[in-house]
């Protein structure tokens, strides 16, 4: 009766291994998008192109900008001092002061903090107008840049 009620045990016994199958591979997983990639997707974001997006549009746009500023941060330690690259992000963002300069450090931080915010639904909130969204992306693409010259 209790067998009944708590279904079927693989293999017919209560605790058999699970069997794997040897033709399983390990899933790949797909190659990660360029930050020109990431961009991209950010500019057809912008232009309206995508449009199954619905009105998730805008904060699907900051969490993609903030995707881009934080790949070219960990593009720079991969250079630099790739252990950084395993740290939490605000970590990093005080780590940066060291290999980027006060300015540029305080311009990435400023950057991140704003996409967070506006990535982050709240009821109380309205999503990120296109003309912040165009500012952010601006300002992402310029610190990308930036943090792509320092070796």
């Amino acid at each position: 009766m209790a067998d009944q009620m708590n279904g079927p045990h693989r293999n017919g016994a209560p605790n058999a291994p699970r069997r794997r199958s040897k033709s399983r591979r390990p899933r790949r997983r797909p190659p990660r998008p360029t930050v020109a990639e990431r961009f991209e997707a950010v500019d057809r974001l912008l232009d309206g192109e995508v449009t199954d997006a619905g009105g998730v549009w805008s904060r699907a746009t900051a969490w993609i900008l903030r995707l881009t500023l934080e790949q070219s941060v960990d593009q720079l330690w991969l250079r630099t001092t790739p252990e950084l690259a395993r740290c939490p992000m605000r970590a990093q963002l005080l780590a940066l002061r060291v290999y980027a300069g006060p300015e540029t450090a305080a311009q990435v931080a400023t950057v991140w903090a704003a996409l967070s915010r506006a990535a982050h639904h709240h009821d109380y909130e309205l999503a990120p107008s296109v003309t912040e969204l165009r500012r952010w992306r601006e300002q992402t693409a310029a610190v990308a840049a930036v943090l792509a010259r320092i070796e």
